[in-house]
């Protein structure tokens, strides 16, 4: 059979295959033989990867296969976590950000969610058989913070800051000067505060203050959940964070 380019990729689309055969009728002809040869499987349309012979599994990983899946696709919230290696849950979905709006779907028995995001600034990609594209460590703690119910909660992005070794201050402060969201301000500098990194300047916490209200705003995502008042940060927290400041 011949040797095709396409076929040395973990994961590529129809337009790969039309570089290598123009002709219609040979193009479908193909890619029926390598499907019915366990070369190639299909994961959506238009959307196709190799099989690995030996396991029978594809060869793209979960991460590929969320930036391939629509165009501009890239990893973000707690996804972006796990592929930093700062995870402490385990989730059973993948998370992409989009500048358009699409359904969850389903591939290789993994569930795929794509959030609409009309911010663009901070993504990185990276090549090696496939792209990758991935929000960098300062977007997604600050994307991590401002939607905690896609973050695993807030005691997961704490576990994701504590193991953090360093963040950019300016970056970070670029995106939430970007974001322009008085309450993220105030959540950021608040869970930051709790840590009390070296990396980052008594500068960034008069910064968060400066832009956040000031008034008392609710943390929690379970209201059920015993609190307590921050009165530096006017916030009404859980307990058992208020509780881990070092």
């Amino acid at each position: 059979m011949k040797q095709y380019e396409f076929l040395s990729k973990s994961i590529f689309n129809i337009n790969d295959i039309k570089k290598e055969i123009k002709n219609e009728v040979n193009l479908f002809q193909t890619i029926k033989r390598l499907q019915d040869n366990k070369i190639i499987k299909k994961l959506k349309s238009g959307l196709y990867a190799t099989i690995d012979p030996l396991t029978g599994d594809v060869f793209a990983n979960k991460y590929e296969i969320a930036t391939a899946c629509y165009d501009g696709n890239y990893i973000a919230y707690h996804s972006a976590i796990e592929y930093y290696g700062l995870a402490n849950q385990v989730y059973f979905e993948v998370h992409a950000a989009t500048t358009k709006h699409y359904s969850p779907i389903e591939i290789e028995g993994q569930k795929y969610c794509f959030f609409y995001s009309k911010y663009e600034e901070g993504i990185v990609e990276t090549m090696n058989n496939s792209i990758i594209r991935v929000t960098e460590l300062e977007r997604t703690i600050v994307d991590c913070v401002n939607r905690l119910q896609l973050a695993g909660g807030l005691e997961e992005v704490y576990y994701a800051l504590s193991t953090v070794h360093y963040l950019d201050e300016v970056k970070l402060l670029r995106h939430l000067q970007n974001y322009d969201m008085k309450f993220l301000y105030k959540k950021i500098g608040f869970i930051f505060s709790l840590i009390k990194p070296d990396y980052l300047s008594n500068n960034f916490y008069v910064c968060c203050k400066n832009n956040m209200l000031n008034r008392y705003e609710d943390l929690r995502t379970n209201k059920s959940l015993p609190y307590e008042y921050n009165s530096e940060w006017k916030l009404i927290v859980p307990k058992y964070i208020a509780n881990t400041e070092n």
